[in-house]
């Protein structure tokens, strides 16, 4: 992944410090063992801020990173 979004998710919330409200709950795998999907989702505070599902759980966790990272920018006025 190019854009690296779980690195700039991470940094985001050091640099504002959100890092103790951060959870990222067990993941869920579903479909055959031979072919599985990833289910990720990443957390603030309790609320959910980014879920993303994809064949490998890095990638999940990618998609759930960029959802949360533009919901945080969005949230204080960046696009």
């Amino acid at each position: 992944m190019s854009e690296h979004w779980r690195m700039q998710f991470n940094n985001y919330v050091q640099r504002n410090g959100l890092v103790p409200y951060v959870a990222w709950p067990q993941p869920a795998q579903t479909g055959p063992q031979n072919a599985p999907t990833w289910t990720a989702s990443v957390y603030i505070n309790g609320v959910e801020y980014g879920r993303g599902s994809a064949i490998s759980l890095g990638g999940a966790r990618e998609v759930a990173a960029e959802m949360a990272l533009r919901a945080l920018w969005s949230t204080r006025g960046y696009s």
